[in-house]
């Protein structure tokens, strides 16, 4: 009689776990999700204590194979998207309001970009950041921007081949990295709430075409955040040396002036090693950059033998430039009191014991600190000969 008992258990655990195994309990199809590729957070027009949340989203349509298809990415992907904007006093409400706007369920999962107006005051900036980090289904993986003008005139472009959205994601992606600083929600968030580091986040701007008939987005340069604040900006130039400072430049080109006039150098790769060496008021900033490059242009155009004494010098004469280059950089951002390279985090895994210290006074701490850089370059390749 047991063994009888137990074999029916047995066989009713099997049956409950047979239904179970479906995966399509649970499905939604896709035509009734708003599925959101953008976001961009304004400060309201009216009241200081609201924001204007903008939204964007692709309009599905019917493909040829019977199914649902968007045009994000292709050319007439400008005209397959929606853009719907709604003042809140929070994320959430916002999404409320804008909700019932739409046929179909707002989803954040597949969130691509967000856009934050450098208008916000420090107050605003960092409860809306803290509002989406909180929302359960947010993408924190979207990423980061910042605009000078309005967030809403960005995701309002209408001159780039896929959405606004789209093509910033994929210009973070794809493109040369060295004029710009890859921020996703999660990273800028870490950045703002940990020791030692300013938060910094990527410049877009829309700008019009020469015949002002259409609009195109302008990607390049950092603003610094300082106590969740936009304090200064960073040009594209000054953002790639700090890109440089950082090891992060992968297949970019750089101009170097030596005494005899331009050398180009292409395909260059940085890797660096940052240290933060001393206590108390004797700080001392330690970055030793190492350059990979190919000779891209000689100052002499003439098609013979490049010695390896003047190599040697080429090589010498463009660390030396660099050096100056981030040496010039890095005091900028001292003068602001930004560390924007982590210095102050290296230096915290060493003194634990002062973080209310380094809360309080790294920014000076960081502003008068020595400064060490060197930049070694090795020209891996001279060029393709044919």
């Amino acid at each position: 009689m047991k063994i009888f008992t137990r074999r029916w258990i047995t066989l009713s655990i099997c049956i409950c776990l047979l239904l179970l195994l479906p995966g399509c309990w649970d499905y939604e199809s896709i035509a009734t999700r708003a599925s959101l590729i953008g976001i961009g957070i304004d400060p309201a027009g009216d009241d200081p204590q609201q924001v204007q949340v903008t939204v964007q989203f692709p309009i599905l349509m019917p493909g040829g194979d019977g199914g649902m298809s968007s045009g994000s990415g292709d050319s007439s992907a400008k005209n397959n998207n929606k853009t719907l904007s709604t003042e809140a006093y929070s994320i959430s409400e916002a999404m409320k309001q804008l909700q019932l706007k739409v046929d179909r369920q707002i989803d954040t999962a597949q969130l691509q970009a967000i856009v934050f107006s450098s208008k916000l005051s420090s107050d605003m900036m960092n409860s809306v950041v803290g509002q989406l980090i909180r929302l359960p289904k947010m993408n924190r993986l979207a990423n980061v921007f910042t605009t000078p003008e309005s967030a809403k005139d960005v995701l309002a472009t209408t001159g780039t081949d896929a959405a606004p959205m789209d093509f910033l994601d994929k210009s973070m992606t794809y493109r040369q990295q060295g004029f710009a600083i890859r921020r996703q929600l999660w990273e800028y968030w870490r950045d703002a709430t940990q020791v030692g580091v300013v938060p910094v986040l990527p410049m877009v701007e829309p700008v019009q075409s020469e015949d002002k008939s259409e609009g195109a987005l302008m990607l390049g340069g950092i603003t610094v955040y300082l106590n969740n604040q936009a304090a200064f900006t960073l040009s594209r130039q000054e953002t790639f040396y700090v890109n440089l400072l950082r090891g992060k430049v992968r297949s970019m080109a750089v101009d170097a002036p030596i005494h005899e006039g331009i050398v180009s150098l292409t395909d260059v790769r940085s890797n660096n090693r940052l240290r933060c060496i001393g206590e108390g008021k004797n700080v001392l900033l330690v970055d030793r950059v190492s350059v990979r490059a190919t000779l891209g242009k000689l100052v002499d155009p003439s098609p013979k033998p490049l010695p390896p004494s003047n190599l040697n010098k080429i090589e010498s004469e463009t660390s030396e430039y660099l050096t100056q280059q981030l040496t010039s950089t890095l005091k900028k951002l001292q003068q602001q009191k930004a560390d924007i390279c982590g210095f102050g985090g290296i230096y915290f895994q060493h003194h634990p014991d002062e973080e209310q210290r380094m809360k309080e006074q790294w920014g000076q701490m960081f502003q008068h600190a020595k400064i060490d850089i060197q930049v070694n370059v090795v020209i891996v390749s001279r060029g393709m000969l044919i």
